[in-house]
């Protein structure tokens, strides 16, 4: 182990201990103003800074603001192109939902249009089905028409025929009666003649007259046996009686003032019932031309 040493260090010289002195205060005096230019260029250097760095606030502060109305425009900017943006959304909206609509509406048309060309096909074969019909139809009306006008043929043959039948004679009153009808297929030869009215009866034995045209008959008597009959006539408030008549005899009588010439022919009976017809005159006054009733 050592032992510290406790006794006091030697004392300087004198001469030494002044030198020491001066140069201990040269040193100071140099340390001072060292220090002293170091802090005025530390100051100098700081204040510079300072000065830099407010003219770099200066310069950023205008930046700032700069850059403040650029975003304050883009801002605004952005506003409008939101609201175009919006707008045009809005209407690419409605004009998706329009080319929708026509889509549908050009589908239902496609729908409709093949509905009616296949409703056109049915018209067609209908329409040929129909014109075939109608072409049978034509062809059997042709058909008809033919025998029709063979029938009118043999019909105005007939009648040419049966009106060379009909015959004329005189009534019993005397007078030359027109063309009389012995059969009911001759009285419709003289009805389609239109020279008289005629008038056709079924007469059975009444208590009271039957009116026929302007008269009145009344059956009296049947003979069927001889082919004879009895009746009374009612005409102008006057009862004539026509007895023991017979078959196709023209039985005559004047009716009115004017006189006019009124027959009956009864062309067919049985034990109870006389049937025939009565001819007039159109016109009053009227008397039948020989040869035509």
């Amino acid at each position: 182990m050592f032992e510290e040493d406790t006794s006091p260090p030697p004392a300087p010289a004198p001469g030494m201990s002044k030198s020491l002195g001066a140069l201990l205060a040269v040193a100071i005096i140099a340390v001072a103003a060292g220090g002293y230019f170091w802090v005025q260029s530390q100051n100098q250097a700081l204040t510079q800074q300072v000065a830099d760095l407010q003219q770099q606030a200066k310069t950023q502060a205008a930046d700032l603001h700069v850059l403040q109305d650029r975003l304050h425009l883009s801002t605004a900017e952005l506003e409008r192109l939101s609201s175009t943006a919006s707008d045009v959304q809005h209407k690419v909206t409605a004009t998706q939902a329009q080319l929708a609509n026509t889509q549908q509406q050009t589908q239902t048309l496609a729908q409709q249009q093949q509905q009616a060309v296949s409703e056109l096909e049915t018209v067609k074969a209908q329409t040929g089905n129909q014109l075939g019909a109608i072409n049978g139809q034509i062809t059997g009306v042709k058909g008809d028409v033919s025998t029709a006008q063979q029938e009118i043929a043999k019909t105005q043959a007939d009648l040419a025929a049966t009106q060379a039948k009909l015959k004329s004679t005189i009534g019993d009153l005397g007078v030359q009666s027109g063309l009389i009808a012995t059969t009911r297929g001759e009285l419709n030869v003289l009805e389609k003649s239109g020279a008289r009215s005629y008038f056709e009866f079924k007469l059975t034995k009444t208590k009271q007259p039957v009116r026929i045209g302007a008269i009145a008959l009344q059956v009296k008597k049947i003979d069927f046996k001889h082919k004879k009959y009895t009746l009374e006539v009612y005409a102008d408030d006057a009862k004539v009686e026509k007895k023991d008549k017979t078959l196709n005899e023209p039985v005559q009588f004047l009716v009115g003032s004017n006189h006019a010439l009124n027959e009956l022919v009864v062309y067919q009976m049985d034990k109870k019932t006389l049937i025939g017809y009565l001819s007039a005159p159109k016109y009053p006054g009227q008397a039948p031309a020989a040869g035509n009733q």
